[in-house]
């Protein structure tokens, strides 16, 4: 349905007008990669819904994460090896929006600044700027494989368990922190904000996921001056027309600026978690405070260093 070439992105280049893009779920790429003996940076699949079918013209060593296939087959989160003509369907995708691939050696594409990470609404980076097609060939290392590289098998634990296990209640929550434009929103919006559950959109991608519900109205009136938007900032679209008041959260291929007022911001290290919301699934936000998210991302990438996951 989807499918695109994707590594960690190309941060640094906002200033450009450049997302820093890469996979929405890095965690899982960061796994997958490791899976295979791979750096962490190598560029895998990053498969949207529905995954492609896949033939190797050489021996390959591959692993699958983020969510699974429906089958769950073949096994997810498992170091896996094909033969020169095998093939592999991954199909229908299910328990997230996103299901990674990793092989072994990395794939081959052309950088564009340092990133192989396709970024569709500029038609650069992966595999000729754009979306896989039927009939596409992809190019890897096959000699690349350090089978020795593997993740701390607690690691690739608690990734399965959280990709297992469906959200509380069948409300997928992720924790956020105080947007930077307190002044646009009146403490009664602000609070409703914070208890509301919300439907993800079915007009939703790598850009931005529209979060269908309560609206809420602020307290800009007229147009705002354009700033920095950050990943994961949750901005509510302001006007007359229809759509005024919806929160839309914004996603690694997200605009780097933008005028509408922002009520709250994803802590980054639950970004991976709005990545694989799928549409039609309900979400809510946890308010934390930003000491706290800074230190939640912080933790998890010590302890993942400490076994083994970079």
């Amino acid at each position: 349905m989807l499918t695109t070439v994707q590594d960690l992105g190309r941060p640094g280049h906002t200033a450009l007008g450049v997302p820093a893009g890469g996979a929405f779920d890095a965690p899982a790429l960061r796994a997958g990669n490791r899976l295979v003996g791979n750096d962490d940076h190598a560029a895998g699949l990053e498969c949207t819904l529905i995954g492609p079918t896949l033939r190797f013209e050489h021996d390959a060593t591959v692993a699958l994460s983020g969510a699974e296939t429906a089958t769950r087959e073949p096994m997810p989160w498992t170091r896996l090896t094909f033969r020169a003509g095998d093939k592999l369907r991954i199909g229908s995708i299910a328990g997230g929006a996103r299901l990674y691939l990793c092989i072994g050696g990395g794939l081959r594409v052309p950088l564009v600044m340092g990133s192989a990470s396709t970024l569709l609404s500029a038609g650069f980076g992966g595999h000729m700027g754009r979306t896989l097609k039927a009939g596409d060939r992809l190019a890897f290392d096959p000699g690349g494989l350090a089978a020795s590289a593997r993740p701390h098998q607690r690691i690739v634990a608690d990734l399965k368990r959280a990709y297992a296990d469906p959200p509380a209640a069948g409300v997928r929550t992720l924790r956020a922190v105080d947007g930077p434009h307190p002044h646009a929103f009146n403490a009664a919006v602000t609070a409703a904000f914070w208890t509301a559950t919300f439907r993800v959109g079915n007009q939703s991608n790598r850009t931005g996921l529209r979060l269908e519900g309560p609206t809420f109205s602020t307290l800009i009136k007229g147009d705002k001056v354009s700033e920095g938007a950050p990943v994961g900032g949750i901005q509510i679209t302001t006007g007359d027309g229809p759509g005024s008041g919806q929160p839309i959260a914004l996603g690694v291929d997200g605009p780097t600026t933008g005028g509408y007022p922002i009520i709250a911001t994803i802590a980054t290290v639950d970004l991976h978690l709005l990545g694989q919301a799928r549409p039609g699934e309900k979400v809510r936000f946890e308010r934390i405070a930003r000491d706290e998210a800074r230190r939640a991302l912080i933790d998890r990438a010590c302890e993942w260093e400490e076994r083994g996951v970079r």
